[in-house]
C-alpha cells in the first residue's frame, strides 16, 4: 500500500471542490500544484474523501472495542474522528454462555454483532432528519449515502449483519423520500406543496423496478463533445435565438466553441481558446473561471485563475487581452448593449472594462470580502455580493455604492434581477433566500425552508410572473412565489449538493444539476420529475438554449447536449 501526497491532496481538493468551497477549491489546487503533475489525474467518485475517511474511522472503532479473544465491548460513547475517546462499557450478550453457541472464540457472531452496534450509532447519526441536532454535516455533505456503502460491503464479510444493513438501506431510501415533505421551521409563514408524483417517482426509483424506470422517463440520446483533457466546469449557449454556438470552460486552461450544427462525422469540431501565462511563472494557474457571451452573442469574454482576461470572437480570433493584476476572477457579466463588461475579483474589487476601446473604466472597491457574484439591472446599474454578507448596488458613472443590503448572516454566493427590474433575488451560505427592493433598506421577503447553503437562484423568464428557484445544498430545490410570499415546490430527487438551475425560454420547464451525476427535468406547473439523464460523473453547470437543448458540464472532462422534449 502507497500512500501519495499527491493523491491527498487531490481527495481534499475534491471534497472542496464538491462541498462548494470554490474560492477555497481554487486557492488549495494553485497551493498544492495538484495539476502540475505529469500523470493523468484519477476520475474518483465524489464523496471519495469522506468515505476513505469513514472506513477508517470504522475501523479504529473496531480495533478500539475488540477483546483479544475475538469478543467485542458494546460502547455507547462516541467514536469520532477528533478527541480523545472514552469508553462508557457495557455488559454484553457475548460475554454470557449462550453467545458463543457453535463458535468457540465468538469470533464471527461477535464482531458482526460489533458490526451492528455500529451501525445503530451511524443510525442515531443518520437521524439527524427527524433530530437536527444529531445531524452530522460537511460543508454540504452528509454522511447517510457514503455509509450505507461502506455497510454493505461489511455484510458480505458477516452475513449476520445483512439484515441490518438492508434494514439501514431502507431507512436511508425512505428518509430521502419523505424529507421533501418534512414541515420547515418557518411553517406558518410557508405553503409546502409536494406533489404526489414527485414522492411516488421517489419511491419507485428507490424500489429500482422497470416500472421506475418508464415513469422517470430517462434520457437515452446524447451528444458527447469531447475535447477537454480536465473538468469542464462552464458551458454557455449563445444568446441568439436559434443559435447551435456552445462555449465551454475548464481546468485543463482552454475554453472551447462548439458549432452544434457543422459536426465531422460522428464528433464535433471545436476552436480551441487558450489562456497563456501573464508572467514566466510556469506554476500559474490557467483554470477558466468565468465564460460569458455578449448579448448579441458576437464577443465571448473569459476568464481565468490567473487574472487573465480575454475577449474572443464567435469565430474565436483573439480580439482584446484585458490585463489588470492576477487576481484570479470569478464571475463576469455584459450590460444589455454590450458595450461594458463586468469582473468581480477575489480580493473584494470589481472592474467595469470598455469593450469598444479594451481599457478599464473604473475600479469598485466597496467589499471587505471576495466578490462572489454581480449582476446588472439594466446599461448603468448593476449590483455586487461577497463574502461580507452584503450586497451593493452601483452605477457606471461613479465608485460610490447607490445602496448597500445588509440582512444576510452569512456569506451571499449569487444575486440575480428580475427580467422586469422590480426586484433583486440572493441566495446565502445561511439557507435563505431574501428578495429586495432598491426602495427599501431591508429585504421584502425572507425565504426559509434550506436546510444548507443555498448556492444557486434563477428567476422564471417571465417580467409578469415573480417566481424563483433555488438550489441548496440539502439536495433540493425550491421554488418561491415572491406575490404570495411562499414555497410552491419541493424538489427532492437529488441525492447530492444542487449548485445549478436552468429554467427553459419557455418557463415551462427546470432543470438541475448535482454531483450525485443527474440532471433533473422538472415541470414548472406541478413539480412532477419529467426527465432525467444520468452522468458518469458529477454535474458542474448546466445551460438551455432558447431552442430547447441542455448543455451539461461534466466533472469527466465531457459536455453532453440532449434535447429533454425528444421522444
Amino acid at each position: 500500500m502507497v500512500l501519495k501526497s499527491e493523491d491527498v491532496n487531490y481527495l481534499v481538493y475534491r471534497y472542496l471542490k464538491e462541498s462548494g468551497f470554490l474560492h477555497s477549491s481554487y486557492i488549495f489546487q494553485f497551493e498544492s500544484q495538484i495539476h502540475n503533475n505529469d500523470r493523468e489525474l484519477p476520475n474518483v467518485e465524489p464523496g471519495s474523501l469522506i468515505r476513505v475517511l469513514q472506513k477508517g474511522l470504522q475501523y479504529m472503532d473496531v480495533e478500539t472495542h475488540l477483546n483479544e479473544d475475538g469478543t467485542a465491548r458494546l460502547c455507547t460513547a462516541p467514536f469520532s474522528l477528533v478527541g480523545k475517546h472514552v469508553c462508557s462499557v457495557q455488559a454484553t450478550s457475548s460475554d454470557t454462555p449462550g453467545s458463543r453457541r457453535g463458535n468457540k472464540n465468538g469470533g464471527p457472531v461477535a464482531l458482526s454483532a460489533q458490526l451492528q452496534q455500529q451501525q445503530q450509532h451511524q443510525q442515531r447519526i443518520e437521524d439527524g432528519a427527524s433530530d437536527k441536532n444529531s445531524s452530522t454535516n460537511h460543508g454540504g455533505h452528509t454522511l447517510v449515502h457514503d455509509s450505507a456503502s461502506l455497510t454493505s460491503k461489511d455484510a458480505k464479510k458477516y452475513p449476520k449483519a445483512r439484515n441490518a444493513v438492508i434494514q439501514h438501506q431502507a431507512a436511508s431510501a425512505e428518509a430521502a423520500l419523505v424529507a421533501s415533505g418534512a414541515t420547515d421551521d418557518d411553517g406558518d409563514q410557508m405553503d409546502v406543496d409536494v406533489p404526489d408524483t414527485e414522492k411516488e417517482n421517489l419511491k419507485n426509483a428507490a424500489d429500482g423496478s422497470g416500472k421506475s424506470a418508464r415513469k422517470l422517463r430517462l434520457v437515452e440520446r446524447v451528444q458527447v463533445l469531447r475535447g477537454h483533457t480536465s473538468p469542464v466546469f462552464l458551458c454557455a449557449w449563445a444568446p441568439v435565438s436559434g443559435s447551435s454556438m456552445l462555449a465551454t470552460g475548464a481546468g485543463d486552461g482552454t475554453s472551447r466553441i462548439w458549432d452544434l450544427t457543422k459536426p465531422k462525422g460522428d464528433s464535433v469540431q471545436s476552436v480551441v481558446l487558450r489562456h497563456d501565462p501573464l508572467t514566466s511563472d510556469s506554476e500559474a494557474r490557467l483554470d477558466v473561471t468565468s465564460i460569458v457571451w455578449n448579448p448579441p452573442g458576437s464577443l465571448l469574454a473569459t476568464a481565468c485563475f490567473s487574472g487573465q482576461l480575454r475577449v474572443w470572437t464567435a469565430a474565436g480570433e483573439p480580439k482584446y487581452t484585458l490585463r489588470h493584476r492576477p487576481v484570479p476572477v470569478v464571475s463576469m457579466r455584459w450590460n444589455r448593449k454590450g458595450s461594458l463588461l463586468l469582473t468581480a475579483c477575489l480580493d473584494g474589487s470589481i472592474c467595469l472594462w470598455d469593450i469598444q476601446t479594451g481599457t478599464l473604466r473604473h475600479e469598485y472597491k466597496g467589499h471587505a470580502g471576495s466578490v462572489l457574484d454581480i449582476d446588472w439591472l439594466d446599461n448603468t446599474t448593476f449590483a455586487s455580493c461577497a463574502a461580507d454578507k452584503s450586497i451593493i448596488v452601483w452605477r457606471d458613472d461613479s465608485t460610490s455604492p447607490v445602496k448597500t443590503f445588509t440582512g444576510h448572516k452569512s456569506d451571499v454566493n449569487a444575486i440575480k434581477w428580475h427580467p422586469g427590474g422590480k426586484f433583486l433575488a440572493s441566495a446565502s451560505d445561511d439557507g435563505t433566500v431574501k428578495v429586495w427592493s432598491t426602495g427599501s433598506d431591508s429585504p421584502i421577503h425572507n425565504f426559509f425552508g434550506h436546510s444548507q447553503q443555498v448556492y444557486a437562484i434563477k428567476w422564471l423568464p417571465k417580467a409578469d410572473k415573480s417566481i424563483i428557484a433555488s438550489a441548496s445544498f440539502d439536495s433540493t430545490v425550491r421554488i418561491w412565489d415572491v406575490q404570495s410570499s411562499s414555497c410552491l415546490r419541493v424538489l427532492s430527487a437529488h441525492t447530492e449538493a444542487v449548485h445549478c438551475l436552468a429554467f427553459s425560454s419557455d418557463s415551462r420547464y427546470l432543470a438541475s444539476g448535482s454531483f450525485d451525476k443527474k440532471v433533473h427535468v422538472w415541470n414548472v406547473k406541478d413539480g412532477s420529475l419529467f426527465k432525467t439523464y444520468n452522468a458518469d460523473d458529477g454535474i458542474h453547470d448546466i445551460q438551455w438554449a432558447t431552442k430547447g437543448k441542455i448543455a451539461v458540464a461534466v466533472a469527466n472532462g465531457h459536455v453532453i447536449v440532449f434535447d429533454p422534449l425528444a421522444s
